[in-house]
């Protein structure tokens, strides 16, 4: 049975107790349903970019969303197969979090199978690795360094089933702990030839939902990761065998895990709130038409927005882009920041 050995800081107790504050906020918020579904939306977006762009993909955001709606997008065929793939993951788990509040060794295999589809062999895929493999660092000179040695082959199905058992047994874990843990040895286990890390975000991301830690599905942990890849492959990295590993104290791993659960878990606290500010100024009384709406879309997943934005996303001209800006100004939708070249605006928090 998987028996990880940890301790919690000083620095995980505050991150995690402001975690569960926000949590009970996120609860009681009340968004509109069009609010809450349009934060949804951007959230898959972004997982299905960051989670495939930590393995390599090149697609940019605004392609991603363009696949997410049925658009054609010109890149490389295995590259859109990996990001409609992972799309259909999302979807999935989201499915799967609705049906049972466990998962077993069924599903697992069912996600990996729906990630890496069409990109290995059909024999690898939605079956654990039938051999032994080797995680490798490509250096800057293109030369492989072996980094890592995951257990044999046939302990896999063994150890996968021990980890989902010791997942069904969660006892007085905290659920960001847990599922913290969790990550950590399903990809130590390395169950298949390809698609480890994908599938494992993925089942790291249906347990929380499946404990309520879900926070309206707009949680994305992948971002975290992906601002810094290198700190993340190196979190992960407490040796270079499998044997090794065992007992490992894994303190310094889930510090990391928590930080970036408590980074995320403040940027939906912003998220919400700039909507509440809002729906507070106009769009429950129906003041925002269809373009208001999209530049406030926009500053919610961004942060602020431009008159040049505004032109981009509106494609109208400067001269209008500013006179919107300005209408959202003057209903204190908006806020004005900095004067000149440098305005830009930003959605005010309620008094």
């Amino acid at each position: 049975m998987f028996a990880p050995s940890y301790r919690i800081t000083d620095k995980m107790t505050r991150w995690l107790s402001d975690i569960a504050e926000i949590r009970a906020m996120v609860e009681s918020s009340k968004l509109l349903p069009a609010r809450e579904a349009f934060l949804r939306r951007a959230a898959i977006i972004k997982m299905a970019h960051t989670s495939t762009s930590i393995e390599g993909n090149m697609l940019e955001e605004f392609q991603v969303k363009q696949l997410a709606e049925g658009q054609n997008v010109k890149a490389e065929v295995d590259q859109i197969k990996e990001v409609e793939n992972y799309l259909a993951g999302l979807a999935k788990i989201d499915r799967l979090a609705g049906e049972k509040r466990s998962f077993g060794v069924e599903e697992v295999l069912e996600i990996h199978k729906t990630v890496v589809g069409g990109l290995v062999n059909p024999e690898k895929s939605g079956k654990f690795r039938p051999g032994l493999v080797f995680i490798v660092n490509v250096m800057p000179k293109g030369d492989e360094e072996l980094a890592y040695t995951p257990p044999p082959y046939s302990k896999v199905p063994d150890l996968v089933e021990e980890l989902l058992e010791w997942l069904r047994r969660p006892g007085e874990i905290h659920p960001v702990i847990r599922a913290g843990l969790f990550h950590y040895q399903f990809e130590t286990i390395h169950p298949f030839t390809d698609g480890n890390g994908r599938t494992g975000r993925l089942l790291t991301l249906l347990h929380l939902y499946q404990s309520g830690w879900d926070y309206k599905k707009v949680l994305v942990l992948e971002d975290f990761y992906n601002r810094d890849r290198k700190r993340y492959y190196k979190q992960l990295q407490t040796g270079d065998t499998y044997a090794a590993r065992q007992g490992v104290d894994l303190t310094s791993w889930l510090e990391y895990f928590v930080e970036g659960f408590w980074e995320e878990v403040l940027r939906v606290k912003e998220q919400i709130l700039t909507l509440q500010a809002v729906g507070e100024k106009g769009i429950t009384q129906q003041f925002l038409d269809e373009d208001e709406l999209k530049m406030v879309d926009f500053v919610v997943t961004i942060g602020k927005i431009t008159s040049s934005d505004v032109v981009d996303i509106l494609r109208v001209p400067k001269r209008t882009a500013q006179a919107k800006l300005k209408r959202l100004e003057d209903i204190r939708v908006l806020a004005k920041q900095g004067a000149g070249p440098s305005t830009y605006y930003v959605v005010p928090h309620p008094a």
